[in-house]
């Protein structure tokens, strides 16, 4: 695929970040779950599409903000797991 053709791809997942960053936190203030849910999903979708349109000829700023923002619910939610196990099994004992 040539370096021009991928700009189909930062497209999608500059639109998916854009939607991750204003939806998202509507969802979870209004607390409704299934908007959320596809939200996230769709942000697990487009990491790989920010991974693959890095090599296109678009703006770095933007491939960079695609990026950042669709690994961000990720990170989130692994940071949270991370800081259950250590609430949990590195607490001192009551």
């Amino acid at each position: 695929m040539k370096r021009k053709d991928l700009k189909k791809f930062t497209q999608i997942s500059f639109f998916i970040a854009l939607a991750v960053m204003l939806l998202l936190p509507i969802s979870v203030l209004f607390t409704l779950r299934g908007l959320a849910l596809f939200i996230f999903l769709a942000s697990i979708f487009a990491v790989p599409l920010s991974i693959v349109s890095m090599f296109s000829k678009e703006l770095l700023a933007i491939r960079f903000f695609a990026l950042v923002v669709n690994f961000a619910p990720s990170l989130l939610i692994g940071y949270a797991l991370f800081m259950e196990f250590m609430d949990e099994f590195l607490r001192s004992p009551p």
